[in-house]
Protein backbone atom coordinates (compact mmCIF):
# COMPACT_ATOMS: atom_id res chain seq x y z
CA UNK A 1 0.00 0.00 0.00
CA UNK A 2 1.34 3.39 -1.17
CA UNK A 3 0.57 6.90 0.50
CA UNK A 4 -0.44 9.92 -1.45
CA UNK A 5 2.57 12.24 -2.17
CA UNK A 6 3.00 14.97 0.33
CA UNK A 7 2.00 18.44 -1.03
CA UNK A 8 5.10 21.09 -1.79
CA UNK A 9 5.97 23.09 0.72
CA UNK A 10 5.36 26.97 0.25
CA UNK A 11 9.37 27.02 0.27
CA UNK A 12 9.71 24.17 -2.78
CA UNK A 13 7.07 26.48 -4.89
CA UNK A 14 8.56 28.40 -8.03
CA UNK A 15 9.42 31.71 -7.47
CA UNK A 16 6.52 34.51 -9.58
CA UNK A 17 7.56 34.63 -13.08
CA UNK A 18 6.43 38.71 -12.87
CA UNK A 19 3.72 40.02 -14.24
CA UNK A 20 4.95 39.54 -17.87
CA UNK A 21 4.92 42.65 -19.07
CA UNK A 22 7.53 44.58 -20.75
CA UNK A 23 8.92 48.24 -20.31
CA UNK A 24 11.56 49.80 -22.03
CA UNK A 25 14.79 52.11 -21.25
CA UNK A 26 16.76 53.83 -22.92
CA UNK A 27 20.11 54.24 -21.09
CA UNK A 28 23.30 56.31 -22.08
CA UNK A 29 26.07 54.20 -21.47
CA UNK A 30 30.04 55.47 -20.61
CA UNK A 31 33.25 53.89 -20.81
CA UNK A 32 32.99 51.58 -23.70
CA UNK A 33 35.66 51.43 -26.35
CA UNK A 34 35.02 48.53 -28.61
CA UNK A 35 32.55 45.72 -29.89
CA UNK A 36 33.56 43.96 -26.97
CA UNK A 37 32.61 46.25 -24.54
CA UNK A 38 29.08 45.99 -26.28
CA UNK A 39 29.19 42.13 -26.02
CA UNK A 40 30.05 42.01 -22.34
CA UNK A 41 26.89 44.59 -21.90
CA UNK A 42 24.91 42.69 -23.58
CA UNK A 43 25.50 39.54 -22.05
CA UNK A 44 25.86 40.84 -18.47
CA UNK A 45 22.20 42.52 -19.31
CA UNK A 46 21.07 38.66 -20.45
CA UNK A 47 21.60 37.30 -17.44
CA UNK A 48 19.25 38.82 -15.18
CA UNK A 49 15.73 37.56 -14.30
CA UNK A 50 13.33 39.92 -16.11
CA UNK A 51 15.38 41.16 -18.93
CA UNK A 52 13.82 40.45 -22.01
CA UNK A 53 15.97 42.22 -24.50
CA UNK A 54 18.98 44.27 -24.38
CA UNK A 55 20.83 45.88 -27.57
CA UNK A 56 23.45 48.23 -27.00
CA UNK A 57 24.89 50.15 -29.72
CA UNK A 58 28.77 51.29 -29.63
CA UNK A 59 28.24 54.65 -31.89
CA UNK A 60 25.50 56.12 -29.89
CA UNK A 61 26.37 55.23 -26.65
CA UNK A 62 23.20 54.21 -25.88
CA UNK A 63 21.65 50.97 -24.60
CA UNK A 64 17.87 49.93 -25.17
CA UNK A 65 16.44 47.22 -22.21
CA UNK A 66 13.24 45.81 -22.38
CA UNK A 67 12.75 44.21 -18.84
CA UNK A 68 10.06 43.49 -16.49
CA UNK A 69 9.31 45.76 -13.80
CA UNK A 70 7.67 43.19 -11.78
CA UNK A 71 11.35 41.63 -11.51
CA UNK A 72 13.55 44.46 -11.28
CA UNK A 73 13.92 47.91 -11.84
CA UNK A 74 16.13 50.77 -13.74
CA UNK A 75 18.27 50.85 -10.59
CA UNK A 76 19.24 46.99 -10.98
CA UNK A 77 19.48 48.00 -14.92
CA UNK A 78 22.19 50.04 -13.58
CA UNK A 79 23.65 48.28 -11.58
CA UNK A 80 24.22 45.79 -13.74
CA UNK A 81 25.90 47.31 -16.08
CA UNK A 82 28.32 48.85 -13.31
CA UNK A 83 29.20 45.70 -12.51
CA UNK A 84 30.50 44.94 -16.06
CA UNK A 85 32.65 48.06 -15.49
CA UNK A 86 31.31 50.56 -17.09
CA UNK A 87 28.10 53.59 -16.06
CA UNK A 88 24.81 54.03 -17.15
CA UNK A 89 22.33 56.95 -17.04
CA UNK A 90 18.66 56.74 -18.18
CA UNK A 91 17.80 59.31 -21.49
CA UNK A 92 15.36 61.16 -20.79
Amino acid sequence: MTSPSPSPSPAASPEPTGTGQVVTVELAVEGMHCGSCVALIEETLGEHTGVASAAVDLGSARAVVGFDPAQLGVEDLQAAIAEAGYSATPVG
